[in-house]
């Protein structure tokens, strides 16, 4: 596949110094400036028969970057020794050459470890308050993989119980989450540390890292261990562009590694994504730090609707709809995301957000859900078309659970759980009578994606903070800078639907 490269991707993409660092703006071809010095390293062997390392943070990343270098240097161009993976493949990787090496011992002496994006589904699984104790997987100082505890700040998704964890850690299973504090708790012990540089150094002269600003503690650790053995380093990134707190992320100490190596800057300012008056000026004046304001419009202008939460896409106009409600936390939950997944199915042709969540709390195979959820879920939507109550509408979703597959009949909530989900029911109940429905997504799901025209839901506080000027690497300003920069053409404001009626009243 022949492509057409600036002056600045060409320098960039094919620089020989080893330790690179490119900056992109948003819609400078970051993706396929990437790729294109995957290919160029990976043909640029020599005597060198180690492999080219690509990395992101989640897997629609690295597929992308996959199919961008497939198509334009072939596919195998990714096969071994070269790979591009997510940092958690690389994590599980390490894990297991630990294993193997004897460095860590697992229980029941498994030699071999699935790994799970989390333990939706297992025993003792459940929703943790702030405060509450959360069992997490680490290496003791003899090396072998205990359940310990850790006191949460914020409320998560976890096992709280030790009986719980310690079952599922001695049927060979693990989560992303245990497998980074596993590698941390590791770095001390004994041999450790040597045996994680001699596997990078072994198998890969150099690394690319999409992203590099969503990398966590660990991330930056590993990095810098593969430059002090000669492997080398590309990083590609946007210091406006870090989004992944809840990951871990820690953006501020990208700088730390970047300063301990000869790093080359080589900035990519030029945006191919913007057209007409608006964005260009607004991109340049966001990262100036200068005040901005966004015009106001209502959502029927717009091509997509972003928000930080899915909550607030549900207020900004009955024309969106958004992928999910809520997170999923229990059987009714999980019951309503498969009631939004038929409908943003048909007027969409998007899966919802979160369903796989659900089915693993509903206990529904995905497999046998495909066979039957459409016409399980034809007389809900159909009683919903013809008005029906929001209360008859969860007592039909109740009702059909079982047919789904679920393995009971999930439970009415208590104090305000009832209403909040009538009211959930009686949003989609007025989208599910409409043909102009535009995409709702957050702002996480939208980064690295355009649209012609998006609509922001801004709040006050977002809104003071544009006044006062956005800075790069500050969680909330990113979010904001992240969400102000999808657009190609024109970038408006949706204000909260509820409060514009209170106030026309």
């Amino acid at each position: 596949m022949a492509i057409r490269l600036t002056d600045r991707q060409v320098i960039a993409a094919a620089s020989d110094r080893p330790f690179t660092n490119i900056v992109s703006a948003p819609g400078s071809g970051k993706t396929t400036v990437a790729a294109e010095r995957f290919g160029y390293l990976a043909f640029q062997r020599a005597a060198d028969r180690r492999g080219v390392l690509g990395l992101s943070f989640n897997r629609a990343a690295v597929a992308e970057l996959g199919s961008r270098i497939t198509a334009r240097w072939g596919k195998p161009t990714i096969q071994l020794p070269n790979m591009v993976t997510t940092f958690d493949d690389l994590h599980v990787r390490l894990m297991h050459h630990l294993i193997d090496r004897g460095h860590i011992r697992w229980p029941g002496d498994h030699s071999s470890v699935e790994v799970l994006d989390d333990y939706r589904g297992k025993p003792g699984f459940r929703f943790l308050g702030a405060t509450s104790w959360k069992r997490i997987a680490i290496c003791d100082e003899f090396g072998k993989v205990v359940s310990s505890s850790l006191q949460l700040a914020t409320p998560k998704d976890g096992i709280g119980v030790a009986a719980n964890h310690r079952t599922v850690l001695a049927e060979g299973l693990a989560s992303h989450e245990d497998v980074r504090s596993i590698l941390r708790s590791a770095i001390p012990l004994d041999g450790v540390v040597d045996a994680i540089e001699r596997w990078i150094g072994s198998n890969f002269r150099h690394i690319i890292v999409d992203e590099i600003y969503d990398a966590d503690v660990l991330d930056l650790w590993m990095l810098g261990k593969a430059g002090s053995v000669e492997t080398h380093l590309t990083l590609v990134g946007d210091p406006w562009q870090a989004l992944y707190e809840w990951r871990g992320a820690t953006p501020e100490k990208v700088q730390t590694l970047i300063d301990g190596f000869p790093f080359h800057q080589y900035e990519q300012p030029e945006s191919f994504r913007f057209r007409g008056e608006q964005m260009p000026e607004l991109a340049r004046t966001l990262r100036t730090g200068a005040a901005v304001t966004i015009p106001r419009r209502t959502s029927d202008v717009v091509d997509v609707a972003l928000a930080r939460r899915w909550v607030d896409l549900w207020n900004v106009g009955d024309n969106v709809l958004p992928l999910a409600f809520r997170s999923v936390g229990n059987a009714i939950d999980g019951m309503l995301n498969l009631l939004l997944d038929e409908v943003s199915r048909r007027k969409l042709g998007r899966d919802s957000f979160g369903k796989q969540a659900a089915c693993v709390i509903l206990g529904i195979d995905p497999g046998e859900l495909a066979l039957v959820q459409a016409s399980v879920l034809n007389p809900v939507l159909q009683a919903m078309h013809n008005g029906a109550s929001a209360d008859r509408v969860l007592n039909l979703l109740r009702d059909v659970a079982l047919n789904l597959g679920a393995k009971r009949r999930p439970s009415r909530l208590p104090g305000q759980g009832e209403p909040d989900r009538r009211s959930e029911v009686e949003a989609l109940s007025r989208r599910l009578r409409r043909d102009d429905l535009i995409l709702g997504l957050t702002v996480h799901q939208a980064k690295g994606r355009e649209w012609p025209r998006v609509g922001v839901a801004l709040s006050a506080k977002d809104e003071q903070r544009l006044a006062a000027g956005l800075h790069k690497l500050e969680p909330e300003d990113c979010v904001l800078y992240v969400a102000l920069t999808r657009a190609r053409e024109e970038c408006v404001s949706l204000g909260d639907m509820r409060q514009l009626q209170l106030t026309d009243k």
